[in-house]
């Protein structure tokens, strides 16, 4: 009987030991890491790996730039060391039972041995700066448009005593713009995939302070650099109508209508909007009879041809009678606007159009019928 009883002693020892035992096969990997002044670095996120069995411990660097992990199991391992702005590769090691592995980095010492991933990422974080600045410029021309474009929609309520004040502050915001976005261009440089987008902004911030010179001049260099963008074109061709060059306008629109599902009716309708807010109605018919072709549903253009066509009226001598001579078209126009919004803003002038034209005896035939008079 206390034959097995020793023998129960023994087994129990036995396993004890053997728990003992593995216990103190764990092994233990430590190190330092410095950064690129070969200063403690801090904070360092370090990621390690069982390769075997996929096991991943994650540590941070302290204050000394130390660290430590204990308990590994005997394998294959990876440590990756995350050192924003300079990756290291991971570094491969083999952890044998009961062994205190060093692992240490020292960046300094690394990149001077290796001078052209030094100089890669200089470059690298000098574009980052350049990045942060160019966007910082960019937010800060946004902002002014946005705050300028806001007044413009304020002013369209606003007394007009009270206009030119407004319309002198979208002014000041529209130039503002410029000067941030003009900065912007120059820090992101002629080969950026975002001048086109910086660009367009300039332009549209040069329209805003009234210089649409300037505004023509830079649309058409966006959309240089980004032919298929219709608005950049379109934004040509209003701010070049708007300094007379017509022809040029004309021009871009129609390279709008050669883009792929592009519709030109906008900027075919701004040059006619153009002209016929400046009085020049005679010239304002062609774009707003493009306009009208190609968007036949929009109301607005038929009404604007319409009048367009109606200043252009003239009269002659016929049979010593004066008699009045209307452009083809005009009484038509007013028609469509009538059929297309029949309680539209502008329905009582185009009644009124159409009545002055069946008394002139024009011969049209509308849908309209004039009052009797009694």
């Amino acid at each position: 009987m206390r034959h097995w009883k020793t023998l129960g002693l023994v087994a129990a020892l036995a396993g004890a030991l053997a728990v003992a035992a593995a216990a103190q096969a764990t092994s233990k990997v430590q190190g330092t890491v410095k950064d690129q002044d070969g200063k403690p670095w801090a904070g360092i996120a370090i990621v390690i790996t069982n390769t075997d069995t996929k096991a991943q411990s994650t540590l941070t660097t302290d204050a000394h730039g130390a660290y430590s992990k204990s308990g590994l199991v005997p394998g294959n391992y990876t440590i990756e060391f995350k050192t924003p702005g300079f990756p290291i590769a991971p570094i491969q090691m083999k952890v044998q039972p009961g062994t205190t592995i060093t692992q240490d980095v020292d960046l300094k010492e690394i990149l001077a041995k290796n001078p052209q991933f030094l100089e890669q990422l200089k470059k690298a974080q000098s574009a980052k700066n350049q990045f942060a600045q160019m966007k910082q410029q960019f937010e800060a021309g946004t902002k002014a448009v946005t705050q300028a474009k806001s007044l413009q929609a304020q002013m369209a309520s606003e007394p007009a005593a009270q206009q030119a004040q407004t319309q002198q502050q979208i002014t000041q915001l529209g130039q503002q713009a410029v000067g941030d976005f003009s900065q912007a261009a120059q820090t992101a440089g002629p080969k950026d995939s975002n001048l086109p987008t910086i660009i367009g902004n300039l332009a549209n911030a040069y329209e805003l302070a009234g210089n649409h010179e300037a505004a023509a001049e830079q649309y058409a260099k966006a959309a240089a650099l980004n032919p298929a963008d219709a608005n950049l074109l379109q934004g040509a061709a209003t701010n070049l109508a708007y300094v007379g060059k017509i022809p040029e306008a004309s021009a871009d629109c129609e390279k709008i209508a050669a883009i792929p599902q592009a519709n030109s009716s906008a900027c075919w309708g701004n040059i006619g909007v153009v002209l016929y807010n400046t009085n020049q109605l005679q010239a304002a018919v062609a774009p707003l009879e493009k306009a009208t072709q190609v968007d036949p549903k929009n109301a607005d253009y038929w009404y604007l041809l319409g009048t367009a066509l109606m200043n252009t009226m003239q009269s002659k001598m016929v049979n010593g009678k004066l008699t009045a001579v209307v452009a083809p078209g005009t009484a038509e126009a007013y028609q469509k606007y009538l059929d297309l919004m029949p309680s539209g803003p502008h329905a009582a002038e185009a009644k009124s159009a159409l009545q002055v034209l069946q008394q002139l005896g024009v011969g049209v035939s509308t849908k309209y019928v004039a009052p009797k008079k009694h």
